[in-house]
């Protein structure tokens, strides 16, 4: 299993993610920021227009994914 971060860049500002998740493949940690994505778009109270993004990086700190929080539908790679 291996570590990867989820960084949130939220108006010009990051979340930094100190702790990360444990997962056994890079495609999981891709799938789970999607989900972190559609969960912050889920929320009523969200600013569509804020340009929020997750990003997925591995624990070299390689950015493997980002999902842009507004077109949760389409992530990329």
């Amino acid at each position: 299993m291996r570590r990867y971060y989820f960084p949130i860049f939220h108006k010009g500002e990051t979340q930094a993610d100190d702790v990360g998740e444990l997962f056994r493949s890079p495609e999981l940690a891709v799938r789970y920021g999607a989900r972190v994505a559609r969960e912050i778009a889920s929320d009523p109270e969200y600013d569509r227009d804020a340009g929020t993004v997750v990003l997925v990086v591995d624990a070299s700190g390689a950015e493997i994914a980002r999902h842009r929080v507004a077109s949760v539908g389409a992530a990329e790679a």
